[in-house]
């Protein structure tokens, strides 16, 4: 019986009733991240309901949206039905298995292209990225945007309390990948793979980079093309407390 690759269909999210199934998300999913460990040492985890932590969180995704792309897949319970439970696996949680048999299911049309998504429902893939410099193309709607949160920055900030700053790593010319997740309920089912695969499509085979938080998923990027271009240590100074992490880059088409 022959299994197919495919991508996982992937929207665009620039209205605010998406956001909130995009933050549960990510809260979901990096609540134990060894980086988010790392930077937030005396916060309330994300996976905790707190009203302060999601205000932030809320507010960093709309920033997102104004000066780069959030996009997110179909709702959890959409998604759980083309992809079943593949049982344990030792493989990075992005994803566990790049291959989903189809021969014998017909996809639904919520992963043809046709968004049906509730908007109580967990999205079930989110990715942020960031375009090379000078390539953002400024609507009314992302001005519109940008001009509000400048003001509410000004008027009302929002904090991650007890979190440390991170800087990103500099770049010329390259896309950025920041965030690329799957929910935890689907993880272990081949989303990672089709996800991934998507990306590289929207980037249309420009290079782009990559932030690899733990060393366990070093070998899922490489198998699309990633290579490690630095190994970055950071600590607070006088800390003791360390954290490493891998840049990762796609030197795209050649």
């Amino acid at each position: 019986m022959s299994s197919t690759k495919f991508k996982v269909d992937l929207f665009p999210v620039r209205e605010k009733h998406y956001i909130p199934a995009v933050a549960r998300t990510i809260h979901k999913s990096f609540s134990s991240d060894p980086l988010i460990r790392w930077l937030r040492p005396n916060a309330v985890p994300w996976a905790h309901q707190n009203t302060s932590t999601w205000n932030w969180q809320y507010r960093r995704i709309q920033h997102i949206m104004s000066k780069g792309e959030v996009f997110r897949s179909m709702g959890v319970e959409q998604m759980a039905v083309p992809y079943p439970q593949k049982g344990l696996s030792q493989e990075p949680a992005i994803a566990t298995s790049d291959r989903v048999n189809l021969s014998d299911q017909k996809l639904p049309a919520s992963l043809c292209g046709e968004d049906n998504s509730n908007f109580d429902d967990d999205a079930g893939a989110v990715v942020f990225l960031f375009p090379p410099p000078g390539r953002i193309t400024w609507s009314i709607p992302r001005i519109c945007l940008a001009c509000k949160l400048w003001l509410l920055d000004w008027l009302k900030p929002a904090h991650d309390s007890g979190a440390r700053e991170k800087t990103r790593y500099p770049s010329d010319n390259l896309w950025y990948l920041e965030v690329v997740t799957v929910h935890p309920s689907l993880q272990s089912r081949g989303l990672g793979g089709g996800v991934m695969r998507w990306i590289l499509d929207h980037v249309n085979g420009e290079p782009i980079y990559l932030e690899c938080t733990r060393k366990e998923n070093v070998g899922f990027y490489e198998s699309f093309g990633f290579e490690v271009a630095e190994e970055v240590e950071m600590a607070e100074e006088g800390q003791e407390d360390l954290f490493k992490h891998w840049v990762m880059v796609h030197p795209g088409k050649s």
